[in-house]
């Protein structure tokens, strides 16, 4: 038997520990036994956005409800796939759970791409699977920092193009940061300092306000109970990583006139996400970050795109010990209780928490 976290489609509250008999493969399978995986907020993001964004449909469950998506490390365990042998590291993206069959097409020596067919529709950047042996920037020892922070920092990435593309009219916006404690807005404002010349402005609750200060990494921080005190140089770019429409709707409000965009990311504050309706201008954005992706990688060139992503992430990776902790909790009650204290808000910044199944 494996296990899972089980969570309804509708009421992501609704959790459950399940155990799933272990199947045989069949032709051009292969079993990987999951090592460990990450546990954030971001994955919080994937629940609430679960159908809208179709997170729900990587990993079906033979309950009738949803698996959590989440990034880690896995080991080959049995293979009937040319190309892939017992005992190799994978990284990539699973079902918050002990394993995952895959059907690898694409094979190369340095990755390979589930071919399920549920998946062919679904984005490619989270059918990708690196194959750690052949991947430069993975160690041992790095993989606590890879796991919580990559997936999240690409999107940060992605987020500070985006801001500069002239086209976007963005380029002199200040930006305002909700959620400002959470990994992927420090990501973000990793990358605008490194940047220069913009301001950013942290948004955070008041238990979070003194870490927030103490990163650095901000020009200014205020709370969400002083959101009327708000001013700004130029008309702003909020960057919305809370998702909470109160906020949204103050934000908008306090703001009038002095709104460039309204940029939506995540869904920290998810218990609260539903869209606000009859807002002042302009109207709140979705940034997908695969679509990001798409359009540089076919400006760029993929080899172009890996090579400046790569190098920045290093630049982040390599300053992670800065801003967070790295501990892990231990298998299916661990993934349990961790969930729920995302759920509940109760989670501290600094922790950057994995699940060692």
């Amino acid at each position: 038997m494996t296990w899972a976290l089980s969570i309804d489609r509708e009421t992501i509250t609704d959790v459950q520990l399940v155990e799933e008999p272990v199947r045989a493969l069949d032709d051009g399978e292969v079993r990987l036994a999951i090592n460990s995986f990450a546990l954030t907020a971001n994955n919080i993001t994937y629940a609430a956005f679960g159908d809208a964004m179709r997170y729900w449909d990587f990993f079906p469950g033979a309950d009738g409800r949803c698996r959590l998506p989440v990034w880690g490390f896995a080991d080959v365990a049995e293979s009937r796939a040319d190309g892939l042998s017992v005992g190799e590291r994978i990284y990539g993206y699973f079902p918050a759970g002990g394993e995952l069959i895959v059907q690898p097409g694409k094979v190369s020596p340095g990755a390979f791409v589930d071919m399920a067919a549920h998946r062919a529709e679904l984005p490619p950047a989270y059918n990708n699977y690196v194959r750690c042996a052949a991947d430069p920037g993975w160690s041992p020892a790095g993989e606590a920092a890879q796991m919580v922070l990559q997936p999240l920092f690409i999107t940060a990435w992605l987020l500070d193009f985006f801001l500069r593309d002239p086209e976007n009219g963005l380029t002199d916006a200040p930006v305002i940061l909700t959620s400002a404690s959470s990994k992927t807005a420090i990501a973000l404002a990793f990358a605008l300092k490194a940047g220069g010349g913009r301001q950013a402005i942290a948004l955070t609750s008041k238990g979070n306000a003194d870490f927030v200060s103490g990163l650095g990494l901000y020009d200014a921080v205020a709370t969400y109970d002083a959101i009327d005190t708000l001013a700004t140089d130029a008309p702003a770019a909020i960057v919305d990583f809370a998702g909470d429409a109160n906020v949204n709707r103050a934000l908008h409000e306090s703001l009038a006139g002095q709104l460039a965009a309204n940029i939506r990311v995540g869904g920290a504050h998810w218990e609260q996400s539903a869209p606000p309706r009859d807002l002042p201008p302009p109207k709140p954005q979705f940034f997908f970050a695969p679509d990001a992706a798409r359009t540089l990688i076919k400006q760029w060139g993929p080899e172009a795109f890996d090579q400046r992503y790569k190098a920045a992430w290093r630049t982040f990776a390599d300053a992670a010990s800065d801003y967070f902790d790295f501990r892990s909790e231990a298998g299916s009650d661990g993934a349990l209780s961790v969930y729920k204290s995302l759920l509940d808000g109760q989670a501290k910044p600094r922790d950057g928490v994995s699940i060692k199944v």
